[in-house]
């Protein structure tokens, strides 16, 4: 977060009202504290979701008018509206910013490109007013110097930054006053806006544990349009979604084995694979899903011997610092004898998705290779 100094209200910010109804003119501290910091936990999932995390804002506390309750807090933005831009210009981008806040991103950049043509006429009428020495002074001063065109506001322009603390206000406000339904159509399990919906039902959950809130409103109007038999429904926080554990990747690489026990049932192999010695001479476990080899066994071409050396294709997954699912995709050669190509990389693809590939390992096992099970 940015360090507002020198802050005062107008520039780079606007206010975000949340309205308590109470029959006396004040709120718990705890009340105001947990739903400040709950409406702040949303601008940041936001800044998070949508801007890259690379907004630069404050929120500020803003003091109450006397006679109410009427929490003024105020989102100043010091720069990194590129992202909020950016955004904008998404169709996504476009869809979240016209649910939240009512309005749509080509609203937006008028709204920011409103400044341009007040200052050019705050210009034109300062022109007039000129007297004929002035106007000749001022065109001595100018010379023969262009005319700038007008363009949109700069990224990190006051008046960007203006319009941009108000997308971000609206769609904070959006957050808290839409339905629970809205937002769940809208959809709500993108980046960190799990968070903005847990800082939501917590905001309700601290409402509803204050007896003295009766209504809530985001308006410095007197407008109350949740009431309280709502908060306990807005308070609930939806289930998320199981994190999916990152697929374990897949390594190929060609080797020699020496077959110690086979298992010429191909459809056996689930409950009782190949077992042999890779070339370091560490026990392994592996199936064969070569459909050429298994042509080769049920033609019975296959030179049998005690101990069958095998090089393969294969691939496997180090997981927990082991190897496991050993899987020969090509048999190579059978007792020497070629049986087949390896597989090109896109094969691989078809087959396994993403990979890797390294050298087969030489030489005498170290003090830490074991057996795999």
């Amino acid at each position: 977060m940015a360090q507002a100094e020198g802050w005062e209200f107008g520039s780079k910010s606007e206010q975000l009202y949340i309205h308590f109804d109470v029959d006396d003119h004040f709120l718990k501290l705890e009340t105001f504290i947990r739903t400040a910091g709950s409406a702040q936990r949303i601008i940041e999932a936001l800044d998070e979701t949508f801007f890259q995390g690379k907004l630069e804002y404050e929120l500020i506390v803003l003091p109450p008018e006397p006679g109410s309750f009427l929490s003024k807090l105020a989102v100043w933005i010091g720069g990194g509206i590129t992202g909020l831009y950016a955004f904008a210009n998404t169709d996504i981008g476009s869809a979240y910013i016209e649910a939240l806040t009512g309005q749509s991103p080509i609203y937006w950049a008028e709204q920011a490109g409103e400044h341009n043509r007040k200052m050019l006429q705050d210009l034109g009428e300062w022109v007039d007013e000129l007297t004929e020495d002035e106007l000749e002074e001022l065109e001595a001063e100018i010379g023969d110097a262009k005319p700038t065109p007008v363009a949109f506001p700069s990224p990190d322009s006051e008046e960007a930054c203006r319009v941009g603390a108000r997308i971000v206000v609206e769609m904070t406000r959006g957050m808290l006053s839409k339905e629970t339904t809205d937002l769940e159509r809208l959809g709500m399990d993108t980046g960190s806006l799990p968070d903005a919906v847990d800082a939501r039902s917590d905001f309700y959950f601290a409402c509803l544990e204050d007896a003295d809130v009766k209504r809530i409103g985001f308006s410095d109007d007197a407008d109350f349009p949740i009431p309280r038999n709502s908060f306990p429904q807005r308070a609930v926080k939806p289930p998320r979604p199981e994190k999916k554990d990152d697929p374990i990747p897949w390594v190929v690489s060609v080797e020699n084995i020496y077959v110690t026990s086979p298992n010429w049932d191909k459809e056996d192999q689930k409950s009782r694979q190949w077992k042999g010695k890779d070339a370091i001479r560490r026990d392994c476990y592996f199936v064969i899903e070569d459909a050429e080899f298994w042509f080769h066994v049920r033609q019975k071409d296959l030179s049998v011997d005690v101990l069958d050396n095998l090089k393969v294709q294969w691939a496997y997954q180090e997981i927990g610092g082991r190897i496991r699912n050993r899987r020969v995709l090509r048999v190579l050669e059978f007792n020497g004898d070629k049986l087949a190509d390896p597989l090109t990389a896109s094969a691989i693809r078809a087959i396994l998705g993403e990979y890797s590939s390294v050298e087969a390992r030489r030489g005498q096992p170290s003090l830490f290779d074991d057996g795999d099970a």
